[in-house]
């Protein structure tokens, strides 16, 4: 290889890098309309067994997708319109005692801080209560800014319905939207990605739904027998931790220990060890049942995934972290298989 063509090949790798990063970071200052989109890529993968059913049974795709999102819609709408008023109700309750949890709290404290100091462990008493008190205020600040952004949120759900919409009503309207995407030497692999990345994600998500209805029917059923407080709130909060392999049901244990422990320190141990015995009948019976059908992947990856998409989309990069992962892992299933058969034939 000559001089000329050495500085050829290095320019167009540089620009090609070049290219890359600046498509990263485009696509990082748009991150919300990105996560959107893929929400709503989602949402009309999920509705494909639904709609592919009710086609079979006579229907046209018009009908059978407006029945699906019908369906959808007034389902969340019955669960929200049952839950969401006792949920808040709870909440409400555990607000108007928050002086007496405060007291039950700094006796906890107190006799922590005597057993500390007991066995020659400083710990600052003052600086602990004030690390409380201010992440309590930012996370109310918090709220107070999501309300007061949510006529932004609105527009972004109506954009959201309105392409997950599309997406079902086209005929192969999801196959379509990444053919558009990429260079037409590459549509048939792009079609079969997409054929194995609707199977594989629409399996996990009703997998991943049943999962969470069983966690949340488990935890509240143990907490009402256990008599602790805010059983429904707490249990709803579990239920949508299931959201997160791993990390979830660690999250889901926090509020119901604490609140057992500021009742008594019996209730407190009483919960702890419903919360281990019911994380090992979930992660052992009930999730291998429930996730068979499932392609797993590595914890590792997922944990570092879930991580990525806090930082990057927040709540909703938390949501759509392990679908996004999952997809991904398509392109790479599919990238080391052509790699094999390549090395294959070379062989050969």
């Amino acid at each position: 290889m000559t001089v000329d063509e050495h500085v050829e090949v290095g320019t167009k790798i540089l620009l090609r890098t070049t290219m890359m990063i600046g498509v990263l970071y485009a696509v990082y200052l748009i991150r919300d309309v990105v996560l959107l989109v893929l929400l709503a890529v989602l949402t009309a993968t999920a509705l494909v067994p639904a709609i592919t059913k009710l086609r079979s049974l006579g229907l046209s795709r018009t009908a059978s997708v407006i029945i699906s999102y019908v369906l959808l819609f007034f389902i969340g709408i019955l669960l929200l319109s049952v839950f969401l008023p006792l949920f808040f109700s709870e909440i409400k309750q555990f607000l108007g005692n928050w002086p007496e949890h405060i007291k039950r709290l700094d006796s906890f404290i107190n006799g922590a801080e005597t057993y500390l100091t007991s066995i020659g462990i400083e710990w600052n008493k003052a600086d602990f209560t004030q690390n409380v008190d201010s992440n309590v205020s930012s996370w109310f600040s918090q709220i107070f800014s999501t309300t007061v952004n949510l006529f932004q949120s609105f527009i972004h759900f109506i954009g959201y319905l309105f392409l997950a919409l599309y997406l079902s009503l086209e005929e192969k309207g999801i196959e379509k939207f990444f053919l558009v995407l990429t260079p037409k030497k590459y549509h048939t692999q792009v079609l079969s990605i997409a054929g194995r990345m609707q199977d594989k994600v629409s399996r996990w998500l009703f997998g991943q739904m049943l999962l969470m209805l069983i966690a949340f029917g488990l935890y509240f059923v143990g907490l009402l027998i256990l008599g602790v407080p805010y059983a429904l709130a707490i249990a709803f909060f579990g239920g949508l931790m299931e959201i997160l392999p791993y990390i979830g049901p660690v999250l889901a244990a926090v509020p119901a220990i604490i609140i057992g422990f500021l009742g008594s320190p019996v209730l407190g141990l009483s919960v702890l060890v419903f919360y281990i015995i019911a994380h090992q009948i979930e992660a052992h019976i009930v999730a291998p049942q429930v996730m068979k059908h499932s392609a797993g992947l590595n914890p590792v990856v997922l944990i570092i995934a879930i991580l990525i998409g806090l930082q990057l989309g927040g709540p909703l990069g938390i949501i759509l972290a392990v679908p996004i992962t999952m997809i991904l892992s398509v392109f790479v299933e599919d990238f080391v298989l052509k790699k094999s058969i390549e090395k294959r034939e070379e062989t050969l």
